[in-house]
């Protein structure tokens, strides 16, 4: 009879530490899921405010890309405006090149011709 008690004894603290067992199985997945969902909403704050900061950052990006090309534009302008002006400079001087060295070539001439002129009468 000693040993029906004994193993009734062991058999029901066996069972009741399957149940605090298994208590203690729920509780800790309930506790699990709790820290995976705040884990998520965390996890979910971060990615949006870093998705704000990116489109913030873009969006300076842009700004002063934009501004890079307007200015790069502006210079560009400026650069084309004064290649013309130099080129119609330099293309008044070279016309005006031509007609002095046009009017020395017909001057030279004229001053050969009269030499010439010259030592034929000797």
């Amino acid at each position: 009879m000693e040993q029906e008690v004994n193993q009734h004894t062991i058999l029901q603290a066996i069972l009741e530490l399957s149940t605090q067992m298994q208590v203690m199985k729920t509780d800790l997945q309930q506790q699990i899921e709790a820290v995976e969902a705040r884990l998520e909403k965390k996890i979910d704050a971060v990615e949006r405010r870093l998705e704000e900061k990116i489109d913030a950052v873009e969006r300076r990006l842009e700004e002063k890309i934009d501004a890079v090309e307007t200015r790069l534009e502006e210079k560009t302008n400026l650069l084309q405006s004064r290649l013309d002006s130099v080129e119609q400079n330099l293309s008044q001087k070279i016309d005006s090149m031509d007609t002095k060295m046009e009017i020395l070539s017909l001057e030279l001439l004229e001053t050969k011709a009269d030499v010439r002129m010259l030592k034929r009468a000797k």
